[in-house]
């Protein structure tokens, strides 16, 4: 089949839409964090129950923008309105917000002691910030493990979607007491990637080994559980051995599942983008193991190859989409075509 040329036009797009600053390891949900409707938003106010129309809102301090004209339209659920009466020094934080020419309230969350003059922080930090992303991911840093959740789960949104590089560089920013307490608490399951990941800074020889046995539990045991969070760690401190044992034990063992290749594939990614010359180049043979083993996931790393300009294997992976042309979908069969293409013209 042949796809018409300004689908194919957009190919390169595709790559580049790919191809993002942030962590892949462990980003959160939802991405969107309360941090980005504050700057986004235009207008930001603490409001409090108006006394005329129960259930429902009124600004006291405007501290964005221009709220309007406009009576707020949002619901006062029972819970706030109650917490609202006990504290009667406490609002709520709300944003205005835009979306196809509609204007729309929400809650970015209650400003009581901690977490008001924080919001002022924030919306006074947010230029600076703009120019200076990985000041923004510092700045929430030093809030990981706060006592109130709203910040301490506002931090983690954060810093969790920083480039690797960046939080490669956090280690000390929570005792490792802390890490530990917070990969037992199931509670934190969903949290635990970007707390392996800050262990893996730690320079206590105890914690060597427990990411290298809980790496190798997960390949004794099949898990995908936080796998790729485990394998970049273990690679963050074993460098080159790391690799040679994920070689063995998942590209030349073919008991592992397809779920399983794809957690490892983000963690080679990682550190591929940002490691050494010569460990990015035990990455690539690592998947030249897989474009010949397993050719069925080479859609996974199209991506790095172009964005690492290594054409080598450019040749097996359009032998292999043009011999399989119904094993991917129409973006992905794009990708790897565009790949297969890039290469032949260099």
């Amino acid at each position: 089949m042949k796809w018409p040329l300004a689908t194919l036009g957009c190919v390169t797009f595709i790559f580049l839409a790919e191809s993002v600053a942030a962590c892949q390891i462990c980003i959160p949900y939802p991405k969107k964090s309360a941090v980005d409707h504050l700057i986004e938003a235009k207008a930001v106010v603490l409001a409090r129950e108006d006394p005329g129309r129960p259930f429902h809102y009124r600004p006291v301090k405007v501290l964005k923008g221009d709220p309007g004209p406009e009576k707020i339209d949002l619901f006062l659920n029972s819970v706030t309105r109650r917490t609202l009466a006990v504290f009667p020094r406490h609002s709520m934080v709300l944003v205005r917000k835009e979306e196809n020419g509609q204007s729309a309230w929400m809650s970015a969350g209650m400003a009581n002691t901690d977490f008001g003059p924080l919001v002022l922080k924030i919306l006074a930090c947010a230029p600076a910030w703009e120019k200076e992303p990985n000041e923004r991911a510092a700045f929430f840093s030093k809030h990981l493990g706060h006592p109130d959740p709203q910040i301490s789960h506002l931090a983690h949104l954060e810093v969790a979607r920083a480039p690797y590089s960046m939080i490669r560089t956090l280690g000390g920013v929570l005792s490792r007491d802390q890490i530990h307490a917070y990969l037992k608490n199931i509670r934190y399951m969903d949290w635990h990637a970007l707390y392996i990941l800050l262990l893996a800074q730690s320079e206590d020889a105890r914690d060597r080994e427990f990411i290298s046995e809980s790496f190798r539990s997960a390949a004794r045991f099949g898990s995908t559980g936080q796998l790729a969070a485990w394998a970049t760690a273990f690679i963050e401190l074993e460098g080159a051995a790391a690799i040679e044992a994920i070689e063995t034990e998942y590209f030349r063992n073919t008991r592992h599942s397809a779920k399983e290749l794809q957690e490892i594939i983000k963690a080679l990614s990682v550190h591929g983008t940002n490691a050494s010359p010569a460990l990015r180049d035990r990455i690539v043979a690592i998947y030249e193991t897989l474009v010949t083993l397993n050719p069925a996931l080479t859609s996974q790393i199209t991506g790095d190859l172009i964005k690492w300009k290594r054409t080598e294997y450019a040749e097996e992976i359009g032998k292999f989409v043009a011999d399989n042309p119904l094993s991917f979908d129409l973006p992905t069969t794009l990708r790897l075509r565009a790949y297969a293409r890039r290469a032949q013209t260099k």
